[in-house]
């Protein structure tokens, strides 16, 4: 049996959660399950290219986090706003104007 969750159900669990642990904790551990998930897609990381639709909110910022980890690792990445910097919100806006990168 599957099991789907409503937003406001995922929303409620992460913010106890983000109440335990150091900021930005629950974005980078979702970028590098992200991470992790694209380079067992691409076979390899190392040369090839990753475009990042980034959204406005916490996803866009795991997104971002995710791209960094594979350029890193050798991948070009590129990424596509899909709002104006001054649209973002939550953590993503806070890494991005705070340290001028994810």
């Amino acid at each position: 049996m599957k099991t789907a969750y409503t937003a406001d159900q995922i929303r409620a669990a992460e913010h106890v959660l983000m109440a335990k642990l150091p900021p930005g904790t629950l974005m980078q551990r979702a970028a590098a399950g992200l991470a992790a998930v694209c380079a067992d897609l691409l076979g390899s990381v190392y040369g090839k290219r990753v475009v990042l639709l980034v959204g406005s909110g916490d996803n866009g910022g795991d997104a971002l986090y995710a791209g960094e980890r594979l350029a890193r690792r050798g991948a070009w990445v590129g990424a596509i706003l899909a709002r104006a910097v001054a649209a973002l919100r939550g953590d993503l806006a806070t890494a991005i104007t705070q340290e001028g990168r994810p």
